[in-house]
């Protein structure tokens, strides 16, 4: 009996899955000649998914044959390692409308070109004030400075940028206002200027404003960081409250920040709640905001998110305005075994996920280092259709209830065999 109950809990059979099982898909465009190939997750692939870690994802070739795949996430390097500290040294600047600053009798450097001390008499009143920066040690290519002010600080600075390779010939880097500022709506924070042209080891900050405030400066290195890599989504919410709107969001889509969307001059203090058993919970609360400044930009980083969230409500403190998220997205690492065209199947709660056999070898350092192609969505295509979408039904009570009754009656009936060779013996 055990043997026949257990035969009825097994599955009947273990199909393997096929296109048809998933609900649409998409026409995949791959690169000849590649071993492998690598796909980043666009949002509408994000969106088909009914399934919070993406295990509803599978790629099939012409023949609707599964190919072996791996699913991770995009990983941004660190902060830390995008920045290097600058030695920062206070000077005076030139008279008023000069714009050719000399240092050599003022500055002294190693033999490696580093900025050893400055020397300098006391600023007279009314003189430009100039900040010195030591980029000498750094050797990759600078995206930004960026500058941190004392914890009392509150002001906007415009600036400009200098570079030089020599100490005497200056030539311009960038410009911007930086903004320290308190906010009733929360704080504004623009700590960074965009540096263009060719990278120097030397930079000069001046403006007219109090640069006593910026106490520690940092360069930002060029690519690898995590705005390199973010994308981006419009928001479309409905009032739920006065004030409050109410956002539904893809149950995969790892959102990590909330910012403005397409708006300019504005200040906004938001609050972020997210669904709990009991009701809504904070999750986040600050200040939004993009302003212009004496011809300049500002534009703060947007809010830091923990996703992924179905669902947000987003408390307005002040006029509505559109919103966005942002996200570090997925990749898809596939091996392109059989004949193409190959396609991305999505959406199935009745997909279970499979086992990776890519990660080993994606782990292994050799292989794990090989430049796969570049496949990209070329079309949408139907396969099973809006019925994949469907939650599975739950037959497992209904299963569960038929086992027991089924035992009951063996149980009777050994019972009735019993009682039968028992009366037979007497």
């Amino acid at each position: 009996m055990i043997v026949i109950l257990l035969l009825l809990l097994a599955p009947f059979s273990a199909q393997a899955a096929t296109p048809m099982d998933f609900a649409r898909g998409y026409l995949l465009e791959t690169q000849a000649d590649f071993a492998l190939q690598r796909l980043e997750l666009p949002f509408e692939v994000y969106n088909a998914s009914v399934r919070a870690d993406l295990g509803d994802l599978r790629v099939f070739n012409a023949e609707g044959a599964e190919v072996p795949m791996h699913l991770r996430r995009i990983q941004a390097p660190p902060a830390a390692a995008q920045e290097a500290p600058l030695p920062l040294f206070r000077v005076a600047g030139g008279a008023e409308g000069v714009q050719d600053y000399d240092f050599r009798m003022q500055v002294r450097t190693s033999d490696h070109g580093a900025v050893l001390e400055t020397r300098m008499s006391a600023l007279p009143s009314g003189t430009d004030q100039a900040l010195l920066l030591d980029a000498s040690a750094v050797t990759e290519d600078l995206s930004a400075l960026r500058f941190e002010a004392g914890n009392s600080s509150s002001a906007f600075l415009r600036v400009e940028v200098r570079g030089s390779d020599d100490l005497y010939s200056w030539r311009p880097a960038g410009s911007a206002v930086l903004a320290f500022m308190e906010h009733p709506n929360g704080r504004i924070l623009q700590d960074r200027i965009m540096l263009h042209g060719q990278r120097w080891k030397y930079y000069l900050l001046t403006g007219k404003a109090d640069l006593s405030l910026l106490v520690e400066a940092h360069a930002l290195k060029v690519g690898g960081g995590p705005d390199s890599t973010r994308r981006f989504a419009p928001l479309t919410g409905e009032l739920v409250e006065d004030g409050t709107y109410e956002y539904a969001l893809p149950p995969a889509l790892p959102v990590d920040v909330l910012d403005l969307g397409d708006v300019e001059n504005a200040v906004l203090g938001v609050k972020v709640l997210a669904p709990v058993k009991d009701g809504w919970r904070t999750v986040a609360a600050g200040a939004l905001f993009r302003l212009t400044v004496d011809g300049q930009s500002l534009a703060g980083p947007g809010l830091a998110l923990h996703g992924p969230h179905d669902r947000l409500r987003i408390v307005m403190q002040g006029a509505p305005v559109p919103m966005r998220v942002g996200w570090l997205p997925h990749e898809l690492v596939f091996m392109p075994q059989g004949p193409g065209p190959f396609t991305l199947a999505v959406g199935s709660h009745s997909a279970k996920r499979g086992p990776d056999m890519l990660a080993a070898m994606l782990g292994d350092k050799k292989i794990g280092t090989l430049r796969p192609g570049t496949a990209v969505i070329a079309a949408p295509v139907v396969l099973g259709g809006e019925d994949r979408l469907l939650p599975e039904p739950n037959h497992a009570g209904f299963v569960l209830w038929a086992v027991l009754g089924l035992g009951v009656v063996l149980l009777g009936f050994m019972a009735w065999q019993l009682v039968r060779t028992l009366d037979q013996k007497k």
